[in-house]
């Protein structure tokens, strides 16, 4: 016996696997269908909305400009170097400061009684929290104004508030750019009071030397010990350690106090780095000072092409090669000034904080050690050497000694005195700052905004309608309209079969296109027939099955079966659910003869079907029931004697219709559809939820099987029925006419070959 060799299939993308795309459609469509849902939430937060607005509290703004112009030098250098850039670079500290508590808490106080209606009710620990609740501050990048708005539900309460905080900014200002003055002067207080002690002990030590040693200086030079001038040498050297330490350490306590306070930290720079240091610093955040000389540069370079181009355009017309490239040098320059002061200004803010703050606080703490440790060396060694002198020089040695000290430390006492006078004269110097907008009263409210309001309420009824059509979809997991189920499945509706009133009598006399084969029913059926027919893919061999028992696969195969036996198509009807056969309980074929014996019979395949085959009187169709159950059905069907059956049965027939159990609950559908041209589905939308729907179709297409199409079942006919099933089905065909389907079925008929074999089977069964 030849054996049918299995369809191969290319792999195609599955159809049915849920995606984004496809469940945005769907949902659309669903949404189109439940547009008044959507228009009843809409109005319903329209209404919410009006009603809120209505009774929303008013809220009032006022607001004001500070403007901060310069900024104070280094204390100990006596120098104050007004930097606007760097004013810029540190806005966004000058912002924070703006928002501290310590800003609010001085604004409170400056706030009269009658004006903290914002703060009452609320305990006074969270008056600055709630404040700053209220407040927005902002700066306008690449300029020195930093902008206060307070928000409030009374206008004049938000315009007093401005008014405070801005006041309580201006004095924390200059407090904190004070204090630092005041640092360095306390230090010198201190340094200057140690040294005042020291002086007086060495006049005192000197003159009880020269009243012992009885020594006077007489005229001409007095010859010294090489020791004695290298402790004089070393006594200057000491003298200008103990300057630079004091200078560090002044520095170091200068930037701390500026690191804490948040002011600038710009003009330290140079004196922790020095100039070429600096550089490399600057350099490296980005912002060199060779940047400064770029951009004149550039900017030298934009007018002198602007110039170059005026001249060129007066002798060539715009379009001259030359006159274009300098158009294209000019828009390149402009572009590179326009976004070289942003780079820069971000450059400054991001590096401040993360990268200069740090490395400047480790450098000026670098300068001390070095400048300590060289103190103390040459202490060390001026010490030892003072020790030499004394034993070689005796008294003279040691005047000498004490003289240069009282003198060191005479010239240091003058430094300290000159820089705290500096300190004096600079000491109410720092940051100038103006409030060029001072706060107005403004009547207008700034919220609720009607314009908000009406969009937020569209918006949010809009999302509570697609919530409530997506719940309702959820709950509702059924395909509800013949579009969707074909574009969710992606596979033709073969037929759609309307509800059918159950016939009284058995076997044949219960199909409907055999007991009324002029009813609307068998209609239906002679619909499926057609577009299997003339589907473009090979359906001589066609597996029916559902999702789910009770969907109908079994009365829609009978009926299909019939209708293609009606059209003189030689047929062969074979029941292949072993498990639960419908085909044959339906036909009242129960015996021992059926597929089963077949695929346990060790005659012939084709003396084996001919002994196991049915004819019900109908021409043109046979049915091979399903037989004695057997234990083992999906190994039986799995067997290469079912692949010799469906082979005969395909040189015997024109037409092969297998009934299979429902694709979700066993694997035969599966089995079954890799040995035949495909499968038809067969969904009750009624019944049957998506998921499952389209894990059965997707079951298939993982096998390897082709879906031919699917068959809508148990359709209502009342108009209210959202498939619309139900056309086509009063158009008049009378029990006296000949349906046209079937003319096209006989003459198709007609046309084929196999009438001797057809009529071999016949006699045989």
């Amino acid at each position: 016996m030849n054996t049918i060799e299995r369809p191969t299939r290319s792999s195609e993308p599955s159809a049915t696997s849920p995606n984004l795309l496809n469940e945005a459609v769907r949902f659309l469509q669903v949404v189109r269908r439940k547009l008044a849902t959507l228009i009843v939430c809409t109005i319903l937060g329209g209404i919410i909305g009006s009603a809120w607005y209505v009774t929303a509290t008013r809220k009032y703004e006022s607001s004001s400009e500070i403007m901060v112009l310069k900024t104070e030098g280094n204390v100990l250098e006596g120098s104050n170097q007004s930097n606007q850039r760097s004013i810029q670079d540190i806005m966004p500290t000058y912002q924070k400061v703006l928002m501290s508590d310590r800003v609010l808490i001085g604004a409170i106080s400056r706030l009269p009684t009658a004006h903290r209606g914002d703060l009452k009710g609320i305990p006074k620990s969270r008056w600055p929290a709630e404040l700053k609740k209220n407040l927005s501050v902002s700066s306008t990048r690449l300029t020195n104004l930093i902008s206060v708005r307070y928000v409030s539900k009374n206008p004049k309460t938000a315009k007093f508030v401005v008014d405070a905080i801005v006041g309580s900014y201006v004095e924390y200002m200059r407090e904190i750019h004070k204090g630092n003055a005041k640092e360095s002067l306390a230090l010198l207080n201190q340094e200057k009071a140690k040294i005042e002690s020291s002086l007086r002990e060495k006049e005192a030590e000197l003159l009880t030397l020269q009243r012992e040693s009885g020594i006077l200086f007489q005229g001409g030079d007095r010859s010294t010990h090489l020791i004695i001038e290298q402790t004089m040498t070393l006594n200057d050297a000491l003298s200008e350690a103990q300057k630079k330490t004091l200078e560090c350490r002044a520095l170091l306590t200068s930037v701390e106090y500026a690191l804490e306070t948040g002011t600038d930290i710009q003009p330290f720079l140079q004196q922790v780095a020095g100039d070429i240091s600096r550089e490399f610093i600057l350099r490296d955040l980005g912002i060199g000072a060779n940047d400064a000389y770029t951009v004149a540069k550039r900017e030298d370079e934009l007018l002198m092409d602007k110039a170059e181009l005026e001249n060129r355009l007066q002798i060539y017309g715009p379009k001259h090669p030359q006159v274009k490239q300098l158009q294209e040098r000019i828009r390149q320059t402009q572009q590179w000034l326009d976004g070289r002061a942003e780079v820069v200004s971000e450059s400054m803010r991001d590096a401040r904080e993360q990268k200069l703050a740090p490395k400047l606080l480790e450098m000026a703490k670098q300068r001390l050690y070095q400048a300590s440790a060289h103190e103390a060396a040459i202490r060390e060694e001026f010490e030892a050497v003072n020790r030499q002198a004394l034993n070689l020089n005796g008294q003279i040695a040691q005047i000498d000694i004490v003289e240069m000290a009282l003198k060191r430390s005479r010239a240091y006492y003058d430094f300290v005195l000159e820089q705290m006078k500096k300190i004096d004269i600079g000491a109410d110097s720092g940051l100038t700052i103006s409030v060029p907008s001072p706060a107005k009263v403004i009547l207008g409210a700034v919220a609720p905004k009607i314009s908000t309001t009406v969009f937020l309420c569209t918006f949010l009824g809009v999302i509570a309608g697609l919530g409530v059509i997506y719940v309702g979809d959820v709950l509702d997991d059924r395909f509800r309209s013949p579009d969707e189920l074909q574009a969710q499945l992606g596979l033709p509706i073969l037929a759609m079969i309307r509800e059918m009133e159950p016939l009284e009598g058995d076997a044949l006399d219960g199909i409907v296109t055999f007991a009324r084969p002029d009813s609307l029913e068998s209609e239906s059926f002679r619909t499926l027939r057609s577009s299997i027919t003339f589907s473009t893919a090979n359906t001589q061999r066609l597996v029916m099955t559902s999702t789910e028992p009770g969907d109908g696969k079994t009365t829609t195969l009978a009926n299909l079966a019939v209708a293609f036996a009606q059209a003189k198509k030689k047929t062969l009807l074979i029941d292949a659910d072993l498990r639960r056969p419908g085909m044959t309980q339906l036909l009242d074929l129960k015996g021992p003869r059926g597929l089963s014996q077949i695929l346990r019979d060790s005659k012939p395949v084709a003396e084996s079907c001919l002994e196991n085959i049915f004819n019900l009187g109908i021409e043109n169709l046979d049915v091979m029931p399903s037989g004695p159950r057997p234990a083992n059905p999906s190994e039986l069907l799995a067997s290469e004697r079912f692949n010799d059956i469906i082979a005969w049965a395909e040189s015997n027939y024109e037409q092969i219709l297998i009934d299979a159990p429902p694709v979700l609950a066993v694997t035969d559908p599966a089995i079954i559809g890799r040995l035949v041209d495909g499968a038809v589905v067969v969904i009750r939308p009624d019944k049957n939820r998506r998921k499952l729907v389209l894990r059965a179709v997707e079951s298939f297409r993982g096998s390897g099987v082709q879906v031919v199409g699917i068959v809508a079942n148990h359709i209502a006919t009342s108009s209210g029925s959202e498939y619309g099933y139900g056309y086509g089905y009063g158009y008049g065909y009378g029990h006296d006419e000949k349906p046209e389907v079937d003319d096209m079925m006989e003459d198709h008929d007609n046309d084929m070959d196999g009438d001797e074999t057809r009529e071999q089977i016949r006699l045989a069964a």
